[in-house]
């Protein structure tokens, strides 16, 4: 990026918090998708899975947000008076990488999981 254009230094939480909330709403409409795609399929039990699902989105966008608010302290705090580009404090706490690792993690299991699910079905 060029010195000559400059991004404030909270676009960038703000950018990140938006991006948590697409992919809660992604997995919102995901959940609410295959619950009525595998309904005829899995029975009405699979609308217990699709609770599960909206209610990991809302917990993936309560994440986002407490990660936005965090990282815009850190932000403020590296930047009180200087441009972009300024060092964060070496005290600083920054959110760790559990929430990305949980949803990395789900996201792989959903997956194996449905690949178990249509292997079963297409054998039998």
């Amino acid at each position: 990026m060029s010195t000559a254009d400059p991004v404030p230094p909270g676009a960038q939480p703000e950018r990140t918090a938006l991006a948590w909330r697409r992919t809660a709403l992604s997995v919102a409409v995901g959940s609410l998708v295959a619950g009525r795609v595998l309904e005829p399929w899995a029975g009405p039990a699979v609308w217990a899975l699709t609770v599960l699902g909206l209610a990991g989105a809302l917990a993936l966008d309560r994440a986002g947000a407490h990660r936005a608010v965090t990282w815009a302290g850190v932000v403020d705090d590296a930047h009180p008076d200087r441009g972009p580009g300024a060092a964060v404090p070496h005290d600083a706490r920054t959110p760790g990488g559990g929430a990305l690792g949980a949803t990395a993690l789900a996201t792989v299991a959903l997956g194996v999981a449905a690949l178990v699910a249509v292997l079963r079905h297409a054998a039998g």
